[in-house]
């Protein structure tokens, strides 16, 4: 386990965790939704084909990880003091406790 003066470790307080996510939904559905010259746009800076797929499938796997981590914690636990607390193990792999 990592301690929380880990230089690795990200916390985060519930509503904070929350916001994230919904942050990373709604950049989520701007990529779905984008249309051709947008997509040839983010293709030509990234120079990834598709990029907005993507970049969407990035973004939706940490929205998941991040909901899942919020949806683990014992409904007793929401007090202010409640944290996430968040490791980057691996690029893409995400470590709550």
């Amino acid at each position: 386990m990592t301690s929380s003066s880990d230089p690795a470790a990200v916390i985060l307080d519930h509503d904070q965790a929350a916001a994230l996510a919904r942050l990373l939904r709604q950049i989520e559905q701007f990529f779905d939704e984008c249309d051709d010259d947008t997509e040839d746009a983010l293709a030509a800076y990234s120079g990834l084909n598709p990029a907005s797929e993507a970049f969407s499938a990035a973004l939706c796997f940490h929205a998941d990880a991040i909901e899942a981590a919020l949806s683990n914690e014992p409904d007793t636990s929401r007090t202010p003091t409640r944290r996430i607390h968040a490791v980057q193990s691996q690029p893409g792999q995400i470590d709550s406790r």
